[in-house]
């Protein structure tokens, strides 16, 4: 199906499938109000000296999606790729603050954008696609019979993507609880993809991994990085020793609200999650971070909430925050 032939019902059963991805003008947030608990998170390894991060949640940026990916754009600024019901994927801002639609820059339709840039300046787009039979005339797709697929586009610069190609991480079988896969290089040059899945025998989703040597054909590693219900990963550091990720917790009824939360590895498969959440709300979920570094030690962040009662049908709002880190002692 191509982009000009969605209709409103495939483009609500995308925005369904996306939103249970993860399921087992600005105005003022009503989660910076005092139904949000913004705070700081540390290591506590016995022993370890500690680095601090704390989370300031800001406005709501009056787009509705999921999944946001954010980077420092190379002409200055920053762009937003969104998932939503909006024709509208792109956005710039000059401030990180005010976003506006920008269609000089043409995506692939799809969900859970992720963008990489190789060391030879090409840039690398990843999203998720759908697999699966044709609906019947007039009809929806059945999300029952369909399985997500990770593409990738290239671009020599932050220009037009293509329709990519698939990268071979896809679903297994249909479901719900897959996707939102992170991208991102590791300290050996490597290409990483993290992706979330519920395998059978699992009561709550997991994060798996895969291997790339050119950013285009991954290979799933075995076993799982990360189990118990977080879902959401977004690197926000993969050095030599020192990694950082972001992450959420499953949208599960169960365990609503959905919290922002911590985790520190040194090698990227062992994980440490801090116990202290970096944002938390009785009210509110919070899901879907995405950051870029704007200083020493700060990074801008948006990321998605939702009413605690409505973790899976939404509305979805974008809301920015400042994240900062108090660097070990």
């Amino acid at each position: 199906m191509t982009p000009s032939r969605l209709t409103i019902g495939a483009l609500a059963l995308v925005w369904a499938l996306t939103l249970s991805a993860c399921q087992s003008g600005s105005a003022e947030s009503p989660a910076s109000g005092e139904a949000a608990q913004t705070g700081s998170s540390t290591a506590t390894e016995e022993g370890a000296p500690t680095a601090g991060f704390t989370l300031e949640l800001g406005e709501q940026l009056g787009i509705e999606g999921v999944s946001p990916e954010l980077i420092a754009h190379p002409e200055g600024g920053y762009l937003l790729l969104t998932t939503g019901l909006s024709q509208d994927r792109v956005f710039t801002s000059s401030d990180g603050q005010s976003f506006a639609p920008d269609r000089s820059l043409q995506v692939p339709m799809g969900n859970d954008y992720s963008l990489l840039q190789k060391p030879d300046g090409t840039w690398l787009l990843y999203y998720v696609s759908f697999d699966g039979p044709p609906a019947e005339p007039g009809q929806p797709m059945d999300p029952q019979t369909m399985k997500k697929v990770v593409m990738v586009s290239q671009s020599p610069t932050l220009g037009n993507f293509g329709p990519g190609v698939p990268t071979g991480i896809r679903q297994e079988e249909p479901g719900p609880a897959w996707g939102v896969p992170e991208t991102y290089i590791a300290p050996d040059g490597s290409y990483m993809m993290m992706w979330v899945d519920v395998p059978e025998g699992e009561r709550w989703e997991v994060l798996r991994t895969a291997t790339s040597s050119d950013g285009l054909s991954f290979t799933a590693n075995d076993g799982y990085v990360i189990t118990d219900g977080y879902v959401d990963p977004f690197m926000l550091r993969a050095d030599e020793g020192d990694w950082v990720l972001l992450l959420s917790t499953t949208p599960s009824e169960q365990r609503l609200p959905q919290k922002i939360f911590v985790a520190r590895s040194s090698d990227g498969t062992t994980w440490d999650i801090d116990d202290t959440p970096l944002l938390e709300s009785s009210d509110y979920n919070y899901l879907d971070p995405a950051a870029v570094e704007i200083g020493d030690n700060e990074w801008l962040v948006v990321l998605t909430q939702a009413d605690k009662a409505n973790a899976i049908s939404g509305p979805h709002d974008y809301v920015r925050a400042i994240l900062r880190e108090t660097p070990a002692s």
